[in-house]
């Protein structure tokens, strides 16, 4: 650090580079030193509210979030409003987060659309035609392992280290094809995909159904035993 240089801006700065790679703890501890120096600091107050509902600390967040509520006269920020709507959506309160996501679009139309709500049929209907679109090496591996759709991620699925949050818009759990013993399948595994979070991933049924692609490409590439450059090359990505 230079001299000149502000210390609440090299914290805010290392915990933003945290926060963009995933490391959601490493980014705690950068907003909650940014607020001990200064505990009015907006951006660090919010930014540590999303990062304990990414780390499933549910109950802190909302609270952390609530607390930055503006008085009844006052407008709300979006991104505020935004966060708490997320963190209403893990705990399955969903007519206070709809409510919440209507907000924000109510005062930003642009920058925070209103979710491309499905009915379940509607979605199956949406994600069978993904599934047709699907390279044929994928259509094959969909054939061995099922895709499963639910609302969102739970907390059993976060809560063992392995760095799923209540955000991610698929998963696959299981044994992937180069793992399994004697070409034996893992009757639990399965590619997940969470239609609440594919719904606020697009701005209509087009940008939704892209993302869903890129979701399941993706899943099955790690089922496939695929790493990030093989995924690449075959398209995949």
């Amino acid at each position: 650090m230079t001299p000149d240089s502000d210390p609440i801006d090299a914290l805010a700065e290392e915990g933003e580079t945290a926060f963009e790679d995933g490391e959601y703890e490493i980014a705690l501890e950068s907003f909650d030193s940014i607020l001990e120096k200064d505990p009015e600091h907006w951006g660090a107050s919010l930014r540590r509210a999303e990062c304990l509902h990414l780390l499933w600390r549910t109950d802190e967040a909302l609270k952390a979030v609530r607390a930055l509520t503006p008085p009844k006269d006052e407008e709300d920020d979006p991104e505020r409003a935004e966060v708490e709507g997320m963190i209403l959506e893990a705990m399955g309160r969903l007519e206070e987060s709809d409510r919440l996501f209507a907000a924000c679009h109510a005062l930003d139309p642009e920058n925070f659309p209103l979710p491309v709500r499905f009915s379940p049929e509607d979605f199956k209907t949406l994600l069978d035609k993904v599934l047709a679109s699907l390279p044929p090496v994928i259509r094959e591996a969909v054939l061995e392992v099922p895709v499963v759709v639910e609302p969102k991620p739970t907390p059993a699925m976060g809560g063992d280290g392995s760095g799923i949050n209540p955000e991610v818009q698929g998963l696959f759990i299981g044994v992937s094809v180069g793992d399994q013993v004697g070409g034996m399948s893992d009757v639990g595994t399965v590619v997940f995909l969470f239609q609440r979070n594919l719904e606020r991933a697009g701005r209509n049924r087009q940008e939704v159904s892209k993302e869903m692609k890129i979701t399941l490409l993706h899943e099955y590439g790690h089922y496939l035993g695929f790493d990030e450059e093989e995924l690449e090359h075959l398209g995949l990505g």
